[in-house]
């Protein structure tokens, strides 16, 4: 009689047990599951930002070139014809039908 109680009170037990054992693995499974979700979306912000570091280089790749294309006195006498009309002594601007 007294072996039935303490087997049935240790079979509790480890019912006991195993409830919190299977409840701990499916909190687990659950936490993991949103890490994974989330470290999914964070690598696709990370590819989405790198794009766009990579578009503003090339940006800035060619506002350099601008900047020192500007300087040249190629550019500055053609603005100067362009949007003033200026031309060095003896130089006629030839102008076609547009």
């Amino acid at each position: 009689m007294r072996n039935k109680r303490k087997f049935k009170k240790a079979e509790k037990r480890t019912k006991i047990i195993a409830f919190f054992v299977l409840v701990f693995v499916f909190a687990m499974s659950f936490s993991y599951f949103r890490l994974y979700q989330k470290s999914k979306k964070l690598e696709k912000e990370q590819k989405q930002v790198e794009a766009q570091i990579k578009k503003e280089k090339k940006k800035k790749k060619e506002l350099k070139e601008k900047k020192e294309y500007i300087k040249t006195k190629e550019f500055i006498e053609k603005i100067a014809t362009e949007k003033f009309g200026l031309l060095y002594p003896n130089e006629y601007l030839l102008k076609g039908d547009e």
